[in-house]
């Protein structure tokens, strides 16, 4: 009981800095764009690197809401089995599927770490930031395997209560 309102609080916590920081990075992209508009049509010049930092910053927005979307359990459910489920069948399969997810999105962590270590080192010096800016990859993955672990985890005692019903 003690673990399973720890991993309830846990949740609760990533989903607020989650929330904050896609909020942040929604803001800046934000001023940003505004900067960027007034700036071409007042003084016919961009920011330097505006336009890279705003793409970046999409993923800094998209990706953490992710997350927040897995943790509501609002993502999109791709697995079959689900789709037209009635509910029972939903609480047997969502703690493999979420497993299955979770173990999906570390490999995709690991991948994304790799992608960007061979990025930061190509990286000129000039443009070190925007491989800082990068390492939204990797973390927004680890956080999407957590969240869908955190699923699992949570699942359990939705899964025991139909058991003990059977």
């Amino acid at each position: 009981m003690i673990f399973l309102r720890a991993c309830r609080w846990l949740e609760q916590a990533l989903t607020r800095v989650e929330l904050g920081t896609a909020l942040l990075a929604f803001a800046a992209m934000l001023g940003l764009s505004v900067a960027d508009i007034v700036g071409r049509n007042l003084f016919h010049a961009t920011l330097p690197g505006g336009d890279l930092v705003l793409r970046q910053l999409v993923l800094w927005v998209a990706l953490p809401g992710a997350a927040l979307a897995v943790a509501a359990q609002r993502h999109l459910h791709l697995d079959p089995a689900n789709l037209a489920a009635r509910p029972a069948w939903q609480k047997l399969t969502a703690i493999p599927f979420n497993l299955g997810a979770a173990l999906v999105c570390a490999l995709l962590t690991q991948a994304a770490w790799a992608y960007w270590q061979d990025e930061w080192l190509y990286q000129s010096g000039e443009a070190i930031w925007l491989a800082w800016l990068g390492l939204i990859l990797p973390i927004a993955f680890g956080l999407l395997a957590l969240h869908f672990l955190l699923r699992a985890v949570l699942a359990l005692p939705d899964r025991i209560a139909s058991d003990e019903a059977a």
